[in-house]
């Protein structure tokens, strides 16, 4: 199976419009996970089967596709739960399967493979700790994935790649994340005036003219000759 993109048809003005706002909508969300969750470049995306059989359905080249839409550095994953179940397949997902196999092997630490859906909600964990990218396909995964905060959603619209809106959970979580920092701004604005002080008080006395010290003449007794001894 050859994996090297189609040759596309120009893009008209209405395509280019689109994918200009498209890029824009993915910068807007990529830079609402950088700030909020800290997910940053080099981006590490786990793809699952449902992605990649779909990308390989629509003449999609995952590896050169992914860094295009994200714009930066990226690295496409797998466990080894999903590249045995796309073995599993066979015939169908053999595609899919090579693709997967040269793949970053991302360990799962499952000796007797799972569920691939089941195998990456449990690479995402609770907070999604490892800061993970997700492309998937999968409507029950990612209604799963929306529900953990701080994770980035990839999918397949026919030939384009999407970015998804940050879920609810993940808006939420900003939202605490921004309550705290105000009620600490509050906590802190009884010691500004002390603070303040502080500052003012450290600030005139660097500005005190240091006093000159006045050079002491060299001393007396050290100018003495030293008496020879007699032989």
């Amino acid at each position: 199976h050859c994996q090297c993109s189609p040759p596309r048809r120009p893009f008209g003005p209405s395509q280019r419009a689109m994918r200009v706002k498209r890029n824009k909508n993915h910068r807007r969300i990529l830079r609402f996970f950088r700030l909020t969750f800290g997910v940053q470049e080099p981006y590490h995306v786990l793809v699952d089967g449902t992605f990649l059989t779909h990308a390989l359905q629509q003449r999609i080249y995952v590896k050169e596709q992914l860094p295009k839409m994200l714009e930066g550095r990226t690295t496409p994953m797998v466990t080894n739960c999903v590249l045995e179940e796309l073995r599993s397949l066979g015939d169908r997902a053999l595609g899919a399967a090579i693709i997967a196999k040269g793949y970053y092997r991302l360990k799962c630490g499952h000796e007797d493979p799972i569920v691939a859906s089941k195998c990456i909600a449990q690479q995402i964990g609770q907070q999604n700790e490892r800061r993970l990218l997700v492309a998937t396909q999968d409507p029950e995964l990612l209604q799963t994935l929306r529900d953990v905060p701080g994770v980035p959603l990839i999918r397949l619209h026919g030939p384009v790649p999407q970015l998804e809106e940050p879920s609810k959970t993940s808006q939420k979580r900003k939202a605490s994340l921004e309550t705290q920092k105000v009620r600490a701004a509050e906590w802190e604005k009884p010691k500004l005036p002390k603070l303040k002080a502080k500052e003012i008080q450290a600030k005139a006395l660097a500005e005190q003219p240091k006093k000159v010290r006045k050079k002491k003449g060299a001393n007396p007794l050290s100018c003495k000759k030293s008496k020879k001894s007699k032989p």
